[in-house]
């Protein structure tokens, strides 16, 4: 192990971001399409689980467009026809976690559990949920049956959500694991790219945490987010660390004015 760069401040106790929320990424138009083919614009009487399928697919989609009235109405119609319809309840929850309205979000999700206790996606937002409270043992502990679905589609995130609540815990050698895995699984993930930097800048191994540098920036120019999405606090500290391990006083120059800005726009708001 290399000894750490003595003019490197290695302090990473800079917030972390959220957890990812996993959701169906379904186009709207596509959605009401389908639904209006499928069912001959919602008839009940002919098959009312498919048309239970349906609203729950369109509260999703017109809350991920952010319509959140239309969102309610649609999941409320699909449990008017079933109690038990998992999805839309999760989508209530989603929506009231959104409007901070935390205690009906949790006892939302924790009623799509008892219905779909298997059903991995909400239980990987119900931990963001959590984490977002600050309650990360919890977290840790749904995540970690999240983790253990091989046939989640959502698996490598999941590992990344582990990761970050690892990180919480202190727990710097599980989130290691957890962000490589993550990465095995989805080689473009940019979170987990950046915190593998980070602990190796941490563990001063430098060759190694600019090679994960490398890839969180390429991760980020593939997911078309390098324009359009600012540097986290904790990329801006790993971009100075490394340019002043590697001796480059302007880059290390340029990375803390960019992470000064950063820290005073914040304080102002």
């Amino acid at each position: 192990m290399q000894v750490p760069y003595s003019n490197v401040s290695t302090n990473y106790s800079l917030k972390r971001g959220a957890l990812r929320v996993s959701l169906a990424a379904l186009l709207l138009t596509s959605v009401v399409s389908c639904v209006t083919t499928t069912t001959g614009g919602f008839d009940p009487a002919s098959s009312e689980e498919q048309a239970v399928i349906d609203y729950s697919r369109l509260a999703l989609a017109y809350f991920e467009a952010g319509e959140l009235v239309s969102a309610r109405r649609n999941a409320n119609d699909a449990l008017a026809l079933d109690d038990g319809a998992a999805a839309s309840l999760e989508v209530l929850a989603l929506i009231s976690q959104r409007e901070q309205d935390y205690g009906l979000a949790e006892e939302y999700f924790r009623l799509a559990l008892r219905k779909a206790p298997q059903a991995s996606r909400i239980r990987n937002n119900f931990a963001a949920f959590l984490f977002e409270q600050a309650r990360y043992s919890e977290a840790y502990v749904e995540l970690q049956s999240v983790v253990a679905d091989t046939g989640y589609a959502g698996r490598a995130e999941a590992y990344e959500n582990f990761g970050l609540t690892s990180l919480e815990l202190k727990n710097t050698a599980e989130a290691r694991e957890a962000f490589l895995r993550a990465t095995y699984l989805e080689p473009s993930l940019v979170q987990s790219s950046l915190e593998l930097c980070i602990l190796s800048i941490e563990r001063g191994e430098w060759p190694e945490a600019r090679a994960w540098f490398e890839r969180y920036l390429n991760a980020r120019s593939d997911a078309g987010s390098a324009e359009t999405v600012a540097h986290s606090d904790r990329a801006l500290q790993a971009g100075h660390d490394l340019a002043s391990e590697a001796g480059d006083d302007d880059a290390a120059a340029t990375w803390q004015r960019l992470l000064d800005t950063r820290i005073a726009t914040h304080n102002l708001n």
